[in-house]
């Protein structure tokens, strides 16, 4: 029988894993969890360990390299993998006992490669001090220190330092290695704050009033579909960012509304339900299996006025041409605005985010033709970069004279301007958002 591994060998193979196929660290985790014997505690440290090592792997490598005598990628790939996980604990997971994280790595070490445990031992004794005593990074280049010490690639470092200044640069770092709490929506069809709040108590799971009626901040890392008050559909998981942007729309009982890139449907759900489940929501997502999940969250959530189905954003639509009354298109962007939930985002290609802006340009056309004379577009992205944001919207409008921004309220702190509004998460408090409203015209108008 294969052994089960425990939760700081799981974390080391995940590392492992992740770094080789370069896969998404939240559905490999996911999948893990999934398959494993782990106890619920082990499980959530293990997440914490993985997680933590992805988040901070700049730093623990800066670190480790600079007592090894070997270069990082000289290393055999497991024993690595488990001494970065060792050093994320000395430098992170204060409640482990520093000598348990040692003779723990070093055991794991030799079972996989017995002759690299005197020098792991010799590496993590080295490194031990850091659990009293904070790193110091000797970079003057704010790029490089700063890179270092949150561990953000350097181009990306260089962004936010060049969008926001050194002070709100590096506070934007700080909140992107931050455990930022799950925020939940109360499904006012289902049931009353009070239900939620009761059930929620009922259950264990800690949670806080937000500045917006109805949202919540889960504390601790409950799993949520685990409670019966989601299973009955009282409420869902959404941010407020990204019901701010459904709130920009406005949507209004009896209207017809397409989502574009609708997965995993928040946006679909919370319009349906401002709309009291009149009318139609049409949710829309490239993947088939993604397409589902919209529907089985709807059956869930009690709602009928959604219609979810497979289909590329960026293809013409012919049937839907000038008939909707608002299109929500929340496009795929580099998602920098929410790299405290999804580590991995920041080591995305620079390259690759630089060709964003094109294919989020054709499916705002794209929401243009689905939009009736007097309809609405809302634009938006979760991410700060304005090349994916403010700069699409205006090559849009630039192209299509037809469409305009408009101003709608929205809740007090957060008002646009211009239509647009971009949310940071170290000031806001939310993940980092940009959304904007757009009118197209009426007829003759």
């Amino acid at each position: 029988m294969k052994e089960t591994p425990d939760a700081r060998t799981l974390a080391s193979d995940l590392l492992l894993t992740w770094e080789k196929e370069k896969a998404y660290a939240d559905i490999l985790l996911r999948e893990a969890l999934l398959h494993s014997d782990l106890s619920p505690r082990d499980k959530a440290l293990a997440a914490f360990l993985f997680y933590g090592t992805v988040e901070n792997l700049t730093l623990v490598d800066y670190l480790l390299q600079g007592v090894s005598r070997y270069k990082l990628k000289k290393i055999h790939p497991r024993v690595l993998a488990v001494l970065r996980v060792a050093v994320f604990q000395i430098l992170f997971a204060e409640k482990i006992p520093l000598h348990a994280v040692l003779n723990e790595a070093v055991d794991a070490v030799r079972k996989i490669l017995p002759r690299a445990a005197g020098f792991s031992n010799a590496v993590l004794r080295a490194l031990s001090r850091y659990r009293a005593e904070k790193p110091v990074i000797g970079e003057d280049d704010p790029v490089k220190r700063l890179s270092i010490i949150y561990s953000h690639p350097e181009e990306l470092t260089r962004l936010f330092l060049d969008l926001f200044g050194e002070a709100d640069a590096e506070a934007f770092l700080r909140y992107d290695n931050s455990a930022p709490p799950t925020e939940l929506r109360l499904n006012r069809l289902k049931g009353s704050g009070e239900e939620l709040e009761n059930a929620l108590r009922e259950e264990g799971a800690g949670f806080q009033k937000t500045d917006l009626p109805g949202f919540y901040r889960m504390e601790g890392q409950k799993e949520v579909a685990s409670l019966e008050a989601f299973r009955k559909g009282l409420f869902t998981v959404q941010s407020r960012a990204s019901a701010l942007a459904v709130m920009l729309g406005s949507p209004r009982e009896g209207e017809y509304v397409i989502d574009l890139c609708a997965a995993p449907g928040g946006k679909s759900f919370f319009t349906a339900e401002l709309m009291h489940d009149k009318g139609t929501v049409l949710s829309r997502d490239l993947h088939p299996g993604r397409a589902e999940l919209i529907r089985e969250g709807a059956e869930r959530l009690g709602l009928t006025s959604i219609r979810a189905e497979a289909r590329d954003a960026c293809l013409p639509d012919p049937e839907n041409r000038g008939k909707a009354d608002l299109v929500l298109a929340d496009v795929p962007c580099s998602g920098l605005g929410v790299i405290a939930k999804k580590p991995d985002v920041k080591y995305k290609s620079m390259e690759n985010i630089r060709a964003l802006p094109a294919l989020q340009l054709e499916i705002l056309k794209r929401a243009g033709e689905l939009t009736r004379p007097g309809g609405r577009i809302v634009y938006s992205t979760c991410t700060v970069n304005p090349a994916e944001n403010r700069e699409v919207v205006e090559k849009f409008l630039a192209q299509n004279p037809a469409f305009h921004r408009e101003d709608a309220p929205l809740p007090a702190g957060y008002a646009v301007e211009n239509g647009e509004k971009t949310l940071l998460p170290f000031r806001d408090g939310t993940d980092g958002f940009y959304f904007c409203r757009i009118r197209r015209k009426e007829t003759g108008e």
